[in-house]
């Protein structure tokens, strides 16, 4: 760059007006704040004893704004913001009276709603774009990230937030440009600065001590660097670990006299590994290792250069940095660039290299920090089931949060069950049963359900008509039961202790009743007892069929009637004996035959002999 070309003065346009010469002069300060990963900000101070210049320049909220730095007494080439007004103020102090204009460039949009929303099968550039068109920025240029989300939620979190965490997870950088377009892009490589023999004079990517760089202040640090970053997964499908490394010995956004890498060997190996968010996939995992990785070599080195102003630079752009000695000197990505105007002063820039660390006004107001994850949800919370028409197979279950939104569905959900590798239990909730969700890690796309809960509508059963705490405080009894009322019942009520099982409109019922010692099966239909070989009945003592109507008793085979004592047989009416072949009746005492009449018909023999 040419030194001291760029004057103290900027250019101001209010929706599209330049300032009026009545209030041009008033303009004692302007400076423009512009960052990756939070929106740009700007600031005009005007001096204005007789409160004129907001009815002058028809200032208002949302009212567009555009800034130029003058060059030579012409506007600058490109515009160094544009945005719009957020905030108007009245100062008063001893040195006069001040109006001030802030405001922040479209991007800040992102920050006024927060949403809930569940994004399937997308990628963080679809939703970026998707997101960007809602809140109607301009879309410039989007970088295609590779990782699609089978399903990611936006846990009611504004969508700044929600795209700087995928921004974070996909390694991308997302802000306004100086035209106010939404970009959502790849960060540029610092190798792309000029090289070693540029100099400052001829080149605006060269900060140079003694030229254009006016004071500086750079360092590098070994603290929480490692040689590699990691990140695990769990894939439910294949029931298997994922894990994905990344090295983080190097940044692409230093190219410096060291590398964090080195840093890190100083004091042995270190691994990071990221277990904050639950990831599903391999290409999640390899995206968290990778955006992992980013982030933290990219906290190796840290620079604010303080130079000559200059509209060209910008934040995402590589810089050179010469003077200053090594392993200091080299390439560096700018985080951010402070563009200051005062009057009586020069204009100058503030040159920041800061990592995922934010050193923007902006950035320390919220928090300073890189971007969070996403938000958490601790301990458990109400769900109603929504769909159980699992696709897989798998006994998942849909569900919407009525205390956090009417319209947000989950994705397929798994419910907790007595389970094993070959054994188990399965017990489904129903469409519209109110249920018990804890949330993996906190995390909202990662829900289970841990139980079924009653309520004033899906009350508690009744059906041993008998209170479910009894007059002594203990429970009376406990069910499994189907939707249709089909039970195991375990009762523990004094006089009433046993097990029933039972259909839902109680035709059927195998009772053990452990009171009476007594084991009961009643039907309304039919019973039917079925052995493939053979079926066995034993009792201690007695036994006895009845039936209200006849008694059959057929067999393929023969049948073996035999008593220990006597064996009696008697009819009300007529008793038949039929054999289709030989009819023996024998004993070893005598045979009694007695009747008002004895027929004997056919041949008949007496000790072998006919009579």
């Amino acid at each position: 760059m040419s030194a001291g070309t760029h004057t103290n003065l900027v250019a101001v346009k209010v929706d599209g007006r330049p300032l009026p010469p009545t209030v041009k002069p008033l303009l004692v300060e302007a400076w423009v704040d512009t960052s990756v990963n939070v929106p740009a900000a700007f600031q005009l101070t005007f001096r204005d004893p007789h409160r004129r210049v907001v009815p002058l320049l028809n200032a208002r909220i949302g009212a567009e704004v555009e800034l130029r730095a003058y060059a030579a007494g012409r506007d600058g080439g490109k515009p160094i913001f544009t945005g719009e007004v957020t905030a108007l103020e009245a100062d008063f102090d001893a040195t006069g009276k001040y109006t001030v204009l802030r405001g922040h460039d479209p991007s800040h949009r992102l920050l006024r709603n927060r949403r809930v929303a569940g994004y399937v099968n997308q990628t963080a550039s679809d939703i970026a774009r998707r997101l960007a068109a809602r809140n109607g920025l301009k879309v410039g240029k989007i970088d295609s990230t590779k990782v699609v989300y089978e399903q990611i939620s936006q846990a009611n979190v504004t969508d700044w937030e929600f795209l700087a965490r995928l921004a974070r997870e996909n390694d991308v950088e997302m802000y306004c440009d100086d035209a106010g377009e939404f970009r959502f892009v790849e960060p540029k490589p610092a190798s792309g600065a000029p090289g070693a023999g540029a100099k400052a004079a001829q080149n605006h990517y060269v900060l140079e001590f003694g030229v254009n760089l006016l004071r500086c202040r750079t360092g590098i640090t070994a603290s929480d660097q490692v040689q590699e970053a990691s990140a695990r997964g769990w894939d439910m499908t294949a029931k298997r670990t994922l894990t994905a490394r990344k090295s983080a010995a190097r940044s692409p956004e230093l190219a410096i006299g060291s590398t964090p890498g080195q840093a890190a060997s100083a004091f042995g190996k270190a691994t990071l590994t990221e277990t904050e968010i639950p990831y599903d996939s391999q290409r999640e995992v390899t995206g968290a290792a990778d955006g992992l990785a980013a982030d933290v070599s990219s906290a190796f080195a840290e620079l604010e250069a303080l130079v000559r102003g200059d509209p060209r630079l910008r934040p995402g752009l590589p810089v050179a940095l010469n003077g200053v000695g090594r392993p200091f000197e080299g390439k560096y990505t700018v985080t951010a660039v402070r563009h200051m105007f005062s009057g009586g002063e020069r204009y100058e820039c503030l040159v920041t290299v800061s990592g995922e660390q934010h050193r923007s006004l902006f950035g320390l107001a919220s928090g300073g920090g890189s971007a969070a994850p996403a938000p958490r949800l601790p301990g458990v919370a109400i769900a109603i089931v929504t769909d159980v028409k699992d696709p897989r197979r798998l006994g998942r279950v849909k569900l919407r949060f009525p205390w956090l939104d009417e319209e947000y569905v989950s994705d397929w959900t798994r419910v907790m069950q007595f389970g094993g590798r070959r054994g188990g239990s399965l017990i489904m909730p129903e469409v519209n049963d109110e249920v018990l969700v804890a949330f993996d890690r906190g995390a909202l796309d990662h829900p289970y359900v841990i139980g079924g809960l009653y309520n004033g509508i899906d009350r508690l059963p009744t059906y041993q008509r008998m209170p479910v705490v009894g007059a002594g405080g203990k429970i009376n009894w406990r069910a499994l039961a189907s939707r249709t009322g089909n039970r195991l019942e375990l009762r523990d009520a004094p006089g009433r202790r046993g097990v029933t099982l039972a259909t839902g409109d109680d035709r059927m019922t195998i009772e053990m009743n452990q009171t009476g010692t007594r084991l009961s099966v009643d039907s309304k239909g039919v019973v039917t007892i079925t052995g493939a070989t053979a079926v066995q009945v034993r009792a201690g003592t007695n036994l006895a069929l009845n039936a209200g109507g006849a008694v059959s008793i057929s067999a393929g085979g023969s049948v073996n009637i035999s008593a220990g004592g006597a064996v009696n047989t008697s009819a009300a009416g007529v008793l038949n004996l039929s054999a289709g072949g030989v009819l023996t009746a024998k004993a070893a005492g005598a045979v009694t035959v007695a009747g008002v009449s004895v027929a004997l018909t056919g041949i008949t023999t007496t000790n072998g002999r006919p009579f």
